[in-house]
């Protein structure tokens, strides 16, 4: 039976590890520049990269090699892998972030490209979530490279096998033996050792090849080296080839094994390192997530225009999920980098909540009364929440009362202001709020007659018509 490995061209690129990401822009430049040379001085070569936003980045800076690539994705010798924005961390990120990696990034490559990737690719992300098989799937991503965690990390049922989900979606997935790159001079101890992992019922396997962490990608003496190894006798065929041609080569076969778990452990230590980028995160996260519900539900109902900015926004937020930067591994002024691209995420997603909470806010219809000071506290979550509210306020004495929509009153406790003048206060209370909706709260002075009204008229908001109601 005839053996073939599958040589997979290829260029592992941090954007941000030990450099910052203006030198990673750099790199991604030089080492497509260097393979699309490659393409033109070996007519069998073959390259493929993954991340949208390195291909954007080109697009910005750089057209006409933009459209070299276009031309090569066509002619099918530049093969578009991974799917996402970036190769994240594969554990933090929240189930959104997934999400939205798959949508920035298969979009982009349809629009650009005209192809969407079927060939996931985390090749040195540090483990993998057990939900993730559910999230490629429905992006349209049937095939699934990793490398950590390693044999000695975890044990997994083989070299190739389907990776399910706990909703039963599978993906066929490879882990690459040994390592995703190779060094730029000759590498046949690397090619055999590879070739030696290739078992029944395996007739066909990949081996990962090119200079990469710094960029680089293939070279002339690893593509020479191919050329020179190919049809010696103790070696299968080796092929410059894509790894979704691998994948469709062996997805028939019957006997391949199913794994239905997480992928750990490796690197664990990087969870706890650098507890910041972890924090900016998640508030980026919530922070978008909210202002998207509720401006997506005022341009439904108040007319208040979407914000166009969002998308620039989620870019940033996915950029930073990359596994060298929100692990923690990378250099500290990295950080100072990444800080400020998640401040401006949490900005754009500040303006655009204001907008829209403010849209509605204005429109209830809250009865005007004398001495008291109405309070609009609104819930994302799709589910009811009791909170604890605490927002900075005008003046409150101590003959002050908080009541609710209903009349009722409300326990409330005035804590340390921000402001130490101007008579500020703080107040913090305990508000049980509808899902996806809102609720009103009035400050009233005690022996004001709306202050009285326990059982009668209620200062009940006005639902908007078409709303999240009250």
């Amino acid at each position: 039976m005839s053996q073939t490995l599958h040589m997979i061209g290829n260029a592992h690129i941090d954007p941000v590890w030990l450099w910052q990401w203006h030198e990673g822009f750099h790199e991604v430049k030089a080492t497509f520049r260097s393979a699309l040379d490659r393409m033109t001085e070996y007519d069998d070569f073959i390259f493929c990269a993954s991340s949208a936003a390195f291909y954007e980045w080109v697009e910005q800076s750089d057209p006409a090699m933009f459209a070299e690539i276009r031309q090569r994705v066509a002619e099918g010798r530049w093969a578009i892998v991974g799917g996402w924005w970036v190769e994240p961390d594969c554990n933090i990120p929240g189930g959104e972030s997934f999400v939205r990696h798959g949508l920035y990034a298969q979009r982009y490559f349809r629009e650009k490209f005209g192809v969407i990737a079927t060939v996931g690719f985390n090749v040195d992300s540090f483990g993998h979530a057990a939900t993730l098989p559910q999230i490629l799937a429905k992006s349209g991503i049937r095939y699934y490279c990793f490398l950590r965690p390693g044999p000695h990390e975890k044990g997994l049922p083989g070299r190739v096998f389907w990776w399910e989900g706990p909703d039963g979606s599978r993906v066929l997935a490879f882990r690459i033996p040994f390592e995703y790159l190779s060094h730029g001079r000759d590498f046949e101890p690397h090619i055999r050792r590879c070739a030696a992992e290739m078992k029944p019922p395996l007739d066909q396997f990949m081996c990962f090849y090119g200079v990469g962490n710094h960029g680089g990608g293939p070279t002339i003496a690893n593509i020479e080296c191919i050329r020179r190894l190919n049809g010696v006798a103790d070696l299968p065929e080796l092929r410059f080839s894509r790894p979704e041609t691998f994948f469709e080569a062996v997805e028939n076969l019957t006997s391949l094994p199913i794994m239905r778990d997480e992928m750990q452990n490796h690197a664990s230590g990087c969870y706890a390192a650098h507890s910041g980028i972890k924090r900016w995160m998640r508030l980026a996260e919530n922070r978008l997530l909210t202002a998207e519900k509720w401006a997506a539900l005022a341009a439904w109902t108040t007319g208040q225009p979407y914000p166009a900015d969002f998308d620039r926004a989620w870019k940033e937020v996915l950029f930073n999920q990359f596994h060298d930067i929100l692990a923690g591994t990378s250099i500290e002024p990295a950080y100072d980098d990444a800080r400020d691209q998640l401040g401006e995420a949490l900005t754009i997603a500040d303006r655009g909540l204001n907008l829209a909470v403010q849209s509605f806010a204005w429109r209830i219809g809250i009865p005007q009364e004398p001495g008291s000071r109405p309070i609009v506290v609104f819930n994302p979550h799709t589910w009811a929440s009791r909170q604890v509210v605490e927002l900075e306020f005008g003046k409150v004495t101590d003959d002050d009362v908080l009541l609710d929509d209903r009349g009722n009153a409300v326990p409330f406790q005035r804590i340390q202001p921000h402001a130490t003048c101007g008579g500020r206060n703080r107040l913090c209370f305990l508000a049980d709020l509808p899902a996806l909706g809102y609720r009103t709260y009035r400050l009233a002075a005690r022996c004001s007659p709306f202050s009285l009204l326990r059982g009668g008229r209620r200062a009940r908001p006005e639902p908007i018509e078409g709303g999240p109601g009250g």
